[in-house]
């Protein structure tokens, strides 16, 4: 098994199932196995203690947009709930949102997410937060990406990437503290990571690396000496195969799609636009066999692991 030591994890609460069931679909059509991050008890009890591992913190129960509190405290939960995970197995973690629909396998040969974990160069692989279609110029800054879609390397140099996500989740939670609870786990977590790239390895601070390196280009402490155990490898997606709901993205060349820039039904329209959405038979309870790319029921539960 290639990602045998990689757990793929999503997130809901029961107001959420009917996007959770949908991911579902598209994911058990791959043969994909998983976990889900139950951010309320509720979501627990309807998955099962062999599908959900309960979130690390508040619970989290409703409907939740953009900007409120409950829905940064669910940033906050994913950041802690990946970081035990990672120190209780030892693992490697793929985190998908649900709204981020798998239109085919993210993790074959010749495929932008699969390809940058088979390098094994990568420390932390995320997708671009791009609002429209990249010029075919593009070049990824590295300086921000969305934090609903990612992987981290756990097995790679443990110590090192738990210690950055500790200082991630210490600094959501001094934020969230001074500010009426809100504080976004995805700005917060590029203001660490900034914050470490412009060290350039001349301070010391809580990240656990004292350098990064990008895509393979050149260390942010260029001309320092340093280990290779202290550089933090990190690499964008790409973003025409794994786009963040813009428009007009196209399932020839999307292997993913993450409904962004859209809240709660909005996002359901943007799956919809992109024929992701319906995999899911409610009446029947299973996914739905007589839709166009969607799942097939099955009735096996596996334990949470690539294949």
């Amino acid at each position: 098994r290639e990602f045998a030591r990689t757990l793929l994890l999503t997130g809901a609460n029961l107001a959420y199932f009917q996007v959770y069931r949908n991911w579902q679909c598209f994911a058990e059509r791959l043969g994909l196995d998983w976990a889900v991050i139950a951010n309320d008890v509720a979501a627990y009890a309807a998955l099962g203690a062999d599908r959900a591992v309960l979130a690390e913190g508040e619970a989290v129960s409703g409907m939740v947009g953009w900007g409120s509190a409950k829905l940064d405290t669910v940033g906050r939960n994913k950041v802690a709930t990946v970081l035990r995970l990672m120190r209780v197995t030892g693992m490697d973690v793929v985190f998908s949102d649900a709204d981020n629909v798998f239109h085919s396998d993210p993790f074959a040969p010749g495929v932008s997410l699969g390809d940058l974990m088979r390098s094994r160069k990568y420390d932390y692989v995320y997708q671009e937060e791009l609002a429209k279609r990249p010029d075919p110029s593009h070049v990824a800054p590295g300086d921000g990406g969305n934090t609903g879609f990612f992987f981290v390397a756990g097995t790679r140099k443990p110590d090192n990437i738990q210690a950055l996500f500790a200082a991630v989740l210490h600094r959501v939670d001094e934020i969230r503290a001074r500010n009426n609870q809100l504080g976004a786990d995805q700005s917060i977590f590029w203001q660490v990571l900034n914050e470490l790239r412009q060290s350039g390895g001349r301070r010391p601070g809580p990240w656990g690396f004292a350098c990064a390196a990008m895509c393979g280009r050149r260390s942010t402490c260029e001309g320092r000496e340093t280990s290779a155990a202290a550089t933090l490898e990190y690499c964008n997606m790409d973003p025409v195969t794994h786009p963040t709901g813009w428009e007009r993205a196209s399932l020839t060349e999307a292997v993913t799609y993450h409904a962004n820039y859209a809240a709660n039904e909005a996002k359901i329209d943007k799956l919809k636009g992109m024929h992701l959405w319906g995999a899911w038979n409610e009446d029947r309870g299973a996914c739905d066999m007589d839709m166009d790319g969607a799942a097939t029921p099955s009735a096996r539960r596996r334990k949470p692991r690539l294949r």
